[in-house]
């Protein structure tokens, strides 16, 4: 919701708010991470998940630093959805 109120403003507007708003939400989630992690059994899917992202966990908290960065993929998922179909649908 936050990413959706800032898309189209400057950078530095966007950085503003990810400091404000988006980084208590981030700074929270890693411990909270860890948490469940213990308390799951270390076989499961959930837990592959959660080593995952915590084992990435700069990178996916590096958009909190720098309002140029995207949190999603969608803007470039739709840009070169056009050439993966015509890709998809060419006659070889």
């Amino acid at each position: 919701r936050i990413e959706d109120d800032i898309r189209g403003r400057s950078a530095e507007q966007r950085r503003a708010t990810r400091q404000d708003k988006s980084r208590p939400i981030v700074v929270d989630l890693e411990p909270w991470l860890r948490e469940k992690l213990g308390l799951i059994s270390q076989k499961t899917k959930l837990a592959e998940a959660i080593r995952y992202t915590l084992s990435r966990f700069d990178g996916l908290s590096r958009f909190l630093d720098d309002g140029r960065i995207e949190i999603d993929s969608n803007t470039v998922e739709r840009s070169i959805r056009p050439i993966a179909l015509n890709r998809k649908n060419a006659l070889f």
